[in-house]
């Protein structure tokens, strides 16, 4: 993926809700899955597969059979572990040579957050180290993707990325980038709310691990396949596709939700089950939405950035060499969300390539805009209250954020 900010925040449960089983050791796929079951035998084969099964897929086929059930399906996507067959043996994933960090990756190499910014910092902290410190990217997940900073932090794999939505009660002050209105640059929106989390974040956020980078993906449009939308009652037919923290901003518009992520959204498009979706032209473009979206609205500042953290294994980080560390975080930290202008950059293609496509970008008239400001009003409060709980002053947190936005955005 250029990784949409759809893709990484899923809506896990509503996605993999089993149907009512047939027979208790047998269930019904899910819905999802039951559609890609050609042979209608219960099963999704390899050839099957679409999405996230795909990358994922060996991991999930817990017994081995080359093919995945109801069970093995659910249970990936749920943060259930494959049983294992050895109970006195526990997993601490696949072994690595001394100068290895082992990453788990969950995306497609093909996407452009491992493209434009997670490979490139491999590359520069190889560089860093002198060849000392290597980054290994596993061939597939060791883990569903709503528990990366659980693998990690117990040392499953020695590196990763994830998703704050998915620990959105614990990691709460780097989610200040999710707020709709706030960064006209992935690059931007990465380096503030490093900057946000360094000032205001607590240990406890990242128990267990070594917090080293912060990136939001290009701030997200709404696109629909109907019509062009010059009026907040014009959101209130469209059936949009959302996920994890789009999901609020989608039903305070008026929309009906179908929780599905962007990956999955090719089939939902073509099947007429939804007509609109919240994305950046880049995860358009890459999803092969082009061909079904007519209209784009565009939004200053976005409808929100979906936040994503990497990270290392504490224990591990601790137990390098001081210069090794040291070159680590040289190309990370703040510098690792500058690595966010590449997407940026890939964003400027997509958009002529949505333009190309015949997309027509209709920005809302400004009763329209207004309306939608105070509908999503709502948004900031909710996040204010959760850094309180935390001890954070959440709006000294995002009076800094914005600021440091301005500061960036501004080029000072």
């Amino acid at each position: 993926m250029r990784l949409s900010p759809i893709f990484i925040s899923f809506s896990v449960a509503a996605l993999f809700s089993v149907s009512t089983p047939v027979q208790a050791k047998d269930p019904e796929l899910p819905p999802l899955a039951k559609m890609r079951d050609a042979n209608n035998n219960n099963r999704i084969e390899r050839s099957e597969a679409a999405g996230p099964l795909v990358g994922n897929f060996d991991t999930m086929d817990c017994d081995k059979s080359s093919s995945l059930d109801a069970k093995e399906i659910l249970g990936f996507f749920q943060g259930v572990d494959c049983p294992s067959t050895d109970p006195r043996k526990k997993s601490a994933g696949p072994p690595r040579a001394a100068n290895e960090l082992l990453f788990n990756l969950y995306l497609p190499r093909t996407t452009s957050m491992f493209t434009k910014i997670v490979k490139p910092w491999s590359e520069a902290i190889l560089k860093a180290t002198h060849g000392t410190i290597k980054i290994k990217f596993t061939s597939s997940s060791l883990a569903p993707i709503n528990r990366q900073l659980r693998m990690v932090s117990t040392g499953v794999a020695d590196a990763g990325m994830g998703i704050h939505h998915f620990t959105r009660r614990k990691t709460v002050t780097a989610r200040v980038s999710e707020l709709p209105f706030s960064a006209r640059s992935a690059r931007a929106a990465s380096i503030a709310a490093w900057r946000t989390v360094q000032k205001f974040g607590k240990a406890s956020e990242y128990k267990g691990v070594k917090l080293v980078g912060l990136v939001s993906p290009p701030p997200t449009l709404i696109f629909n396949s109907k019509k062009a939308i010059t009026s907040i009652k014009g959101f209130r037919s469209l059936k949009v596709l959302a996920a994890g923290s789009l999901v609020l901003p989608a039903k305070l518009m008026g929309s009906a939700v179908v929780g599905i992520p962007l990956p999955f959204a090719y089939e939902q498009f073509s099947r007429g089950v939804v007509d609109g979706t919240f994305s950046n032209y880049g995860g358009i473009k890459e999803f092969r939405l082009l061909k079904f979206v007519k209209y784009a609205t565009p939004i200053p500042g976005g409808v929100g950035n979906t936040s994503i953290f990497l990270v290392l294994n504490k224990k591990k980080f601790d137990g390098l060499a001081d210069g090794q560390r040291d070159a680590i975080m040289r190309v990370s930290g703040e510098t690792f969300g500058s690595y966010a202008a590449g997407w940026d950059a890939n964003e400027k293609i997509a958009v002529g390539d949505a333009k190309k496509a015949g997309i027509q970008i209709k920005p809302l008239p400004a009763v329209a805009m207004k309306e939608l400001k105070k509908r999503w009003s709502a948004i900031e409060p909710k996040w204010i209250k959760d850094a309180d709980r935390l001890g954070i002053d959440g709006k000294a947190a995002v009076a800094f954020y914005r600021g440091e936005l301005a500061k960036i955005e501004g080029g000072k």
